[in-house]
């Protein structure tokens, strides 16, 4: 049927793209916002933990801490993460994000105030027991923040699963930068109380800003849903998880060790540290891009990478002190631009390690019966991999303070070398073994939910304009004088609104 005159009876399309993109503006820039300040909000929460590694070892040794000590305090933070990550994951539908991200945020940004004041009313045992205690609730509130910020991007941002963990990642990479360079700077220039006022009171700060930019999500429990353990009984979650645990137990005793290599061994300062963390924490987040880019585009390749990455992390490592077994190439001596160049190295393949874990341990859940685009699955796998990765940064320094003081730091990266090795020939076993019983091994991505969001609104404008101009060619032939007409053209004019 032609129109003519009757202008106001042309079907107007959600398709058109006056009106597709306004839509998508306006969901753009609410999305992209709302995932740039959570990120932020993660970034500054992880930084009070960072903050505090180029010069705390420095500050405790003259309270009369040694090392082994020394890691202990480090190693409070993620404790409290490890045994709280999987607990507030399993109760986040009884309490809603939003509530927990705002008590977080002000757990997360009092403890560092706090924090800066222990040495001035206590020394020896009670200066390390207030640490440990300040630190454990640091790490508390920062798992409130990392869980439930990350399951509000994974359920209300609408961007895919695998570009939410690339970004969050690359909020950790900032958050390792950003706490290490602000830290060694400030104290060099303003002091220890001042640095973690910097810290404490921006956090504080931004709890405004969750209360009335963040949305609220709630989602509704079902008593029938599966739970954590349900999760732990599948081996290819568990064999992922111990990814988690060994990358960050190779991190957090790299911490340690570099700090006092750079400033004893090769006569450096706290602020240079600092900006050598800045240095490579950017290379991170480099490589996190790019790493993203490539595991959407091969999907099918997810645990060669991981494969590859772990023999890289293996070698990288042993060239960091270097290695006493490399003592035929380089009898013992340490150099500075050695060190450098090498760590910038090893932060490449840990993308890979943190990125692609943690969408095979979501579809392996999702295999075995958990609910797809949930906030409870979310919220399930979160703890679970935050758990991992806190229990390798719980570890690390402990284990890493006592070896350093035992043998030094060149045998404490050999052994993590080996450890690398040993990771990278178990998760090649356990690929050959899904590809051998016929179970997929590349990671599948669900769909965008925004897209699901934006599409399904489309859809609802193109009905309601197709059933209103049909009404208008209804009324317009009725009030006609020939009846036959009206049975003669409906038939046309359905035919052209679809």
């Amino acid at each position: 049927m032609e129109s003519t005159d009757d202008d106001e009876t042309q079907l107007l399309s959600a398709d058109d793209p006056d009106m597709k993109d306004g839509l998508l503006d306006t969901n753009s820039n609410k999305k992209y916002g709302m995932l740039l300040f959570l990120v932020f909000l993660q970034c500054l929460s992880r930084g009070s933990d960072t903050l505090i590694y180029p010069f705390y070892p420095e500050v405790a040794r003259v309270e009369g801490i040694t090392m082994a000590y020394i890691g202990i305090v480090y190693s409070a933070y993620d404790l409290a993460r490890f045994i709280f990550a999987p607990f507030f994951g399993t109760i986040l539908t009884r309490w809603p994000p939003k509530s927990m991200c705002i008590v977080g945020t002000l757990m997360a940004g009092s403890s560092p105030i706090l924090f800066g004041y222990v040495g001035a009313i206590s020394n020896g045992w009670s200066f390390l027991a207030l640490c440990t205690i300040l630190r454990v609730f640091a790490g508390a509130g920062s798992a409130m923040v990392t869980i439930s910020t990350t399951s509000i991007l994974l359920k209300a941002s609408g961007f895919q699963t695998t570009s939410v963990i690339a970004v969050v990642e690359v909020g950790n990479g900032m958050a390792f930068a950003f706490g290490t360079a602000l830290g060694g700077i400030l104290y060099e220039f303003v002091g220890y109380t001042a640095t973690f006022w910097v810290s404490g009171g921006t956090l504080i700060i931004l709890t405004l800003f969750i209360a009335f930019f963040i949305p609220a999500v709630v989602e509704e429990e079902k008593k029938s849903q599966q739970g954590l353990f349900r999760l732990l009984t599948i081996p290819g979650c568990v064999l992922l998880c111990l990814t988690y645990i060994l990358a960050r137990m190779q991190a957090t005793c790299r911490n340690i060790g570099l700090t006092e290599l750079y400033i004893d061994d090769l006569e450096s300062n706290p602020a240079v540290l600092g900006l050598l963390y800045a240095f490579w924490s950017a290379v991170y987040i480099g490589s996190c891009a790019v790493v993203t880019r490539l595991l959407n585009k091969f999907p099918q390749n997810n645990y060669l990478a991981l494969v590859i990455s772990w023999i890289l992390s293996g070698v990288t490592v042993l060239l960091i002190c270097p290695s006493p077994l490399l003592d035929f190439i380089f009898h013992g001596r340490k150099y500075f631009w050695l060190t450098t160049i090498d760590m910038a190295f090893v932060y490449i393949p840990l993308s890979v390690t943190y990125i692609t874990p943690f969408q095979a341990t979501l579809n392996l859940a999702e295999m075995n019966g958990y609910k797809r685009d949930s906030l409870h699955t979310y919220g399930i796998v979160t703890g679970l991999v935050n758990s991992a990765l806190s229990l390798g940064s719980t570890v690390g320094p402990v284990i890493s303070g006592v070896i350093i003081e035992g043998a030094g730091f060149g045998w404490t990266t050999t052994y993590l070398a080996f450890a690398n090795f040993i990771m990278a020939l178990l998760i090649g076993c356990y690929s050959i073994y899904m590809r051998v019983t016929g179970q997929p091994t590349e990671v599948v991505e669900s769909q965008d939910n925004e897209e699901v969001k934006e599409e399904a609104v489309h859809n609802t404008e193109k009905v309601d304009n197709a059933r209103e101009v049909n009404e208008k060619i209804i009324e317009k032939y009725l009030k006609h004088e020939d009846l036959t007409k009206v049975y003669l053209q409906q038939p046309t004019s359905d035919s052209s609104i679809k």
